[in-house]
């Protein structure tokens, strides 16, 4: 059994659940936040502020981190959506939808990331 859970009464053992919350770890840590490997995590909100990016350049942001940063994660399929939306202030909001295919059992699951 594999474990990622911070608390210890929670455990997984589907290897969809542990993709799952690996992908929320990377996408909750920003870099230089891991001690000793400054480049784990995802930095959206400088990404997002420098470069503002078409949905083509932050889904291949998305792949990339995924692919360098993950382990469990690159086992599974990928599919990632991402959809432009307009807040009242005329403010990008990025809407990320990551669905994962186990390849092995053909169970899915999907994440809703608002980036802002």
């Amino acid at each position: 059994m594999n474990d990622l859970a911070i608390d210890s009464r929670i455990f997984l053992s589907e290897n969809i659940d542990l993709a799952l919350q690996e992908l929320d770890i990377l996408f909750n840590t920003t870099n230089t936040e891991l001690i000793g490997y400054p480049g784990f995590g995802t930095n959206f909100e400088q990404f997002l502020w420098q470069l503002t990016p078409a949905k083509d350049q932050l889904k291949q942001y998305i792949y990339n981190k995924i692919s360098e940063e993950t382990l469990i994660l690159n086992d599974f399929d990928i599919d990632i959506s991402v959809d432009i939306n307009l807040d009242s202030y005329n403010d990008k909001m990025y809407i990320v939808k990551i669905e994962i295919t186990d390849p092995v059992t053909n169970d899915k699951k999907t994440r809703v990331y608002q980036l802002k």
